[in-house]
């Protein structure tokens, strides 16, 4: 890159950043090459007109422009022209310090070379360098779209979606670490612990009948915990829904119930052969163990019918119960969040649900989610 900067203050700025012939850089000391050469964020160096005079090589990857397109030129190339008042409200304040040394911080829209606007976050000071004052800008590029950005260009759905599978995904992943933990972890501490109070008790002596009775009641005690740790790592993240796919999980999920319960559960399937990938199958998995708590907790039914198929690209899926059905005005009652989340749990999928009352009594739960907008994990 060429620099346009005297011998000695070239050594210190060469390949970091370029300045104006017009810019007294050897004068401009030891802090502004330093602050330069040490920040990973761009900088950029205005006048008193708010002409360029230095720009590091940081801002010009930001903004994509050469140097030498820049020099000279006054600091609205780099700025959105169409965002008129609040944009030059913005700058105004930054020229408006006047103390060197005092920092400034406020939020801006930058201008790539492409015409794309990208937010950034600038912190100014003011430097006098030969009596003349000089703004000395440090850029950052802001991720997170700001208010001002978001009122200017709305995100758009898709990308919002992308983000709230990813968000779901990631919860996912955290379950499925903690129900791996239990199982393997503590499932087989709390086994090895049940061995070993087996073989205490073969080898307890027969003198003593209240040593081999406590021995009894730890043993029971320890089965409980056993079977809460599975229960609690199975309603975590079942393995089978990892290992084997949603319809042995699905199945196991309405086994159990059916077990637990005494409700009749009906379940029947089609079509459905081959793995639809994590974000359908968690969704799906979710719904239903969010659906049969419900049913457990509050439907006093007898009967529940569960119907999973593939129809072309979609997936359907039907709960049905018959039960006391859902009272008017609980469906949204505050602290009830299990109807809501499953909505939340179809909608970021591109999916439709609907929740209601069936006639002559009960719940009926339909959901259908398109399969070929994810990929198979």
């Amino acid at each position: 890159m060429t620099t346009y900067l005297e011998p000695e203050f070239s050594l210190r700025f060469h390949n970091v950043a370029t300045t104006s012939p017009r810019f007294p850089a050897i004068e401009a000391g030891s802090s502004l090459s330093n602050l330069v050469h040490s920040t990973t964020e761009g900088v950029v160096v205005l006048d008193e007109r708010c002409k360029i005079v230095l720009i590091s090589q940081t801002a010009e990857r930001m903004f994509g422009y050469p140097a030498q397109d820049l020099l000279n030129k006054s600091v609205d190339v780099l700025l959105p022209p169409h965002l008129g008042a609040e944009q030059r409200r913005r700058m105004a304040r930054l020229a408006s310090i006047h103390v060197n040394g005092r920092k400034m911080k406020v939020g801006l829209k930058g201008l790539h070379v492409s015409g794309e606007e990208i937010p950034v976050n600038a912190s100014a000071s003011r430097a006098t360098v030969q009596g003349e004052s000089f703004l000395v800008m440090v850029l950052q590029e802001d991720k997170v779209l700001t208010v001002f950005e978001t009122k200017k260009r709305p995100v758009r759905r898709a990308d919002l979606r992308k983000l709230a599978v990813s968000s779901q995904q990631t919860n996912e992943v955290e379950k499925r670490r903690f129900s791996k933990k239990l199982y393997d972890d503590i499932g087989q501490r709390l086994s090895v612990l049940k061995l070993d109070l087996d073989w205490l008790e073969n080898s307890l002596p027969d003198t003593d009948a209240c040593v081999p009775a406590r021995v009894a009641q730890m043993q029971g005690m320890l089965d409980k915990v056993i079977t809460m740790t599975k229960t609690m790592a199975s309603t975590l993240r079942p393995p089978l829904l990892d290992d084997f796919g949603l319809i042995p999980a699905v199945e196991w999920m309405t086994d159990n119930f059916q077990k637990r319960t005494g409700v009749a559960c009906q379940l029947i399937l089609g079509g459905v052969q081959s793995k639809l990938g994590d974000p359908i199958e968690s969704a799906v998995f979710r719904v239903l163990q969010e659906a049969l708590l419900n049913i457990e907790r509050h439907a006093e039914a007898s009967q529940v019918e569960l119907i999973l198929l593939r129809n072309g690209s979609k997936l359907e899926l039907t709960v049905r119960d018959n039960g006391k059905g859902i009272a008017a005005g609980n469906e949204n009652k505050p602290g009830c969040y299990g109807l809501m989340t499953m909505r939340e749990r179809i909608f970021i999928l591109g999916g439709t649900i609907t929740i209601g009352n069936i006639n002559p009594h009960g719940v009926e739960i339909s959901v259908s989610i398109p399969i070929d907008s994810f990929p198979i994990h």
